[in-house]
């Protein structure tokens, strides 16, 4: 295993900031996430309903990637369903941010 750089992570009350080797970045701490634990129902998928259970009440912000990383769906509902219809086989991603909080779960559709 070779490891070209390091990352450092430092968090100061007003910033975040991230540096490797030859790159440095800051954010304001309200741009920063804290990861959100969410749960989806069913999964794998079986029919074309979606559920989150989260345990915050926002607006939930839900993109679906594919394994790419390509966004093919993206809406936001005060709901805890989504109708996906058109899912091919595989397997993908669901991003849902809520505030500033931002979870990731993998998604089987068989």
């Amino acid at each position: 295993m070779l490891i070209v750089g390091s990352i450092s992570l430092a968090q100061q009350p007003e910033y975040q900031s991230i540096q490797d080797n030859n790159n440095h970045f800051e954010l304001k701490a309200q741009d920063a996430f804290h990861r959100l634990q969410f749960e989806l129902y069913p999964n794998p998928l079986v029919g074309d309903l979606l559920s989150f259970f989260s345990p915050r009440s926002e607006i939930k912000e839900i993109a679906i990637l594919n394994i790419l990383g390509e966004e093919i769906y993206k809406t936001s509902t005060l709901n805890n369903q989504i109708q996906l219809p058109n899912l091919t086989r595989g397997i993908y991603i669901v991003k849902l941010k809520q505030a500033n909080n931002l979870g990731l779960r993998r998604l089987v559709v068989p």
